[in-house]
């Protein structure tokens, strides 16, 4: 079949198909596979590249191997408090009820966390958590779970794509049965056909002109995927900004400084060595949440106390050089490298870059089900587990606990169904008509536009918020959305398609995080606003997003109880001990 300059040319059916080759993508893969269903996973990159090789500090779990108080309860009260008290706390509970077995089936299955010389794994602390939580690989621990992941696919023989951007998801009956991707270095377009589909795709932090994660990931696409088909979804304005990015050189803004730094002992000083953080936190200091040490550190800056180069000092120079190249190589290399330092003897610039979504699909973190017939959801494109901001720690734990739950609980349901249902062709045609009509020589340039939308979006919805810059920013939002791209017409390896393809999700998610972040009147974890600097318990609910034609709907959610077993651990007051920032 052929649509203009594209053609498709195969057609893939599978019982399963999933979309995104990261941690949560692959996680739900083995499961499946072991338990002899069909699977299919795909991936925009190539296989063991994908986003969770940047998750660097470490993956939380209860494990008390450094703190024995520690448990899942406090865990989840650590989780639940830091987000806000937003969070769905079935999901939280699954999340930290599970994490222990997850370390235990990573560490069996070949990754090489970093261990005591009692041979446990060791923990480090992470911000805001009560006690040492998270387990590492030096400072890769997102690459080494992913090689784990991507030998226990290869060991299975578990079919990968690889380079493929699906941009259309297909629904038979109302129900969602199958996907078209474009083969990016061919040109040539797959048709997927499959009983059930799983969105295990990312986040959206590309959105802002500042991220953490690379120019060609997480850009929103299961955010758009999901709203074309008519998904709901919830808390996109809670957006969080990682404290530490670097700022220079150019071309390395934004580039993630882990969370371990501070975990490791480092301190952040302004340009005058003022150590500021006991204005903001006095008790917790560097590793207090991660909303808290991102507006201190650009308060500081906003306000003339940053370096040079518009940021904040980090140092970890007091620690010796050789538990610096263990525990932190990576940052060592990255410095050394990119910003032609040495972090053993010099401080580094750092300031807030956009890290992850909190907001996302809205689900079933029981089953993984959205509001959509067919259509499951894993790991940061979803929204729940986070609420209003995001433990350090828990992005990991996050994507192997619910890849597993997810796939466990659809076992059941597979093995029920009937063959197939057959994929609508006159959907396929409309699917491919319109990326053909995105084809065109005439208008501006895709990554023009791109820029524009991210040095909007960090500019009017960014880490501090109001009502004016937010009205002025969906106004900029409207004349974007206008605006023509010039992709040229070339299909194969067609970098100004693929970027305006990014452009409609990215369009998308910002409409949805302005619309959100101007309803919620309030400030409440990473969602903060100078117009309504205080918490509400009149906002303590969940903003829903339904999409309608030519339209976003509002809605609210309200937040049930938390259990009494957790929420007595988030008022408990338990000793904090500074010294245990330094691991054995």
């Amino acid at each position: 079949m052929r649509i203009g300059h594209y053609s498709v040319s195969r057609l893939i059916k599978t019982d399963v198909l999933v979309i995104g080759s990261g941690g949560a993508g692959l996680r739900c893969a083995i499961e499946l596979f072991d338990k002899n269903i069909d699977v299919t996973v795909v991936g925009k990159c190539k296989k063991g590249d994908a986003h969770t090789i940047l998750a660097r500090g470490g993956i939380n779990a209860a494990l008390g191997n450094m703190d024995p108080e520690d448990s899942w309860q406090l865990h989840a009260a650590d989780t639940i408090k830091d987000g806000g008290e937003i969070n769905d706390h079935k999901a939280v509970e699954l999340l930290c009820k599970n994490a222990p077995k997850a370390i235990s089936e990573l560490a069996q299955w070949g990754t090489d966390f970093h261990k005591e010389k009692n041979g446990k794994i060791s923990q480090r602390f992470f911000g805001a958590a009560t006690f040492r939580r998270a387990c590492f690989v030096g400072d890769c621990t997102g690459k080494a779970i992913l090689e784990t992941l991507i030998k226990q696919t290869n060991k299975r023989n578990i079919k990968i794509e690889e380079e493929v951007y699906i941009f259309a998801l297909l629904k038979n009956k109302r129900k969602i049965n199958g996907a078209l991707g474009l083969e990016i270095n061919t040109g040539n377009i797959i048709a997927y056909n499959c009983k059930i589909l799983i969105l295990g795709t990312g986040g959206h932090s590309r959105v802002f002109n500042r991220s953490s994660s690379r120019f060609w990931e997480n850009n929103g696409d299961g955010i758009g995927l999901g709203f074309d088909v008519g998904a709901e979804f919830m808390d996109m304005e809670m957006f969080q900004f990682h404290p530490t990015g670097m700022v220079y050189p150019k071309e390395a803004l934004g580039t993630l400084v882990t969370e371990a730094v501070r975990g490791e002992g480092g301190i952040l000083t302004n340009k005058d060595g003022e150590r500021f953080m006991i204005k903001y936190d006095k008790k917790r200091m560097e590793l207090s949440a991660r909303d808290i040490v991102a507006r201190a550190n650009f308060i500081e800056i906003e306000e003339g106390r940053g370096t040079k180069h518009d940021g904040v000092w980090l140092d970890i120079t007091h620690r010796y050089k050789k538990d610096i190249l263990k525990k932190l190589p990576v940052m060592y290399n990255q410095f050394k490298k990119l910003g032609k330092i040495d972090i053993t003897k010099e401080k580094m610039e750092v300031a807030p870059t956009a890290h992850y979504s909190m907001g996302g699909l809205h689900i079933n973190h029981e089953n993984g089900k959205t509001s959509i017939p067919g259509l499951y959801a894993i790991g940061e494109v979803t929204s729940g587990v986070h609420g209003a901001n995001r433990l350090g720690g828990n992005s990991l734990a996050e994507i192997i606990v619910f890849g597993k739950l997810t796939a466990q609980s659809l076992i059941r349901e597979i093995k029920k169904m009937d063959n197939l249902v057959e994929l609508d062709k006159k959907l396929i045609n409309v699917k491919c008509t319109e990326l053909e009509n995105l084809s065109s020589t005439e208008g501006k340039d895709p990554i023009y536009i791109k820029e524009e939308l991210q040095e909007m979006m960090w500019e009017h919805v960014g880490v501090i918020r109001d009502e004016k810059k937010m009205k002025k920013g969906i106004r900029l939002l409207e004349l974007l959305k206008k605006e023509k791209l010039n992709t040229g017409l070339e299909v194969k390896m067609n970098k100004n398609l693929i970027a305006a393809l990014n452009i409609k999700s990215m369009l998308i998610a910002s409409e949805m995080i302005l619309i959100s972040a101007l309803n919620r009147k309030e400030s409440r974890g990473a969602h903060y606003r100078t117009d309504y600097p205080y918490k509400s318990s009149d906002w303590k609910k969940n903003i829903i997003c339904v999409p309608k034609r030519n339209a976003i709907e509002i809605k609210f959610k309200s937040i049930p109880l938390v259990p009494k077993t957790i929420s007595k651990l988030m008022n408990h007051k338990f000793e904090y001990n500074k010294k245990r920032h330094m691991l054995e």
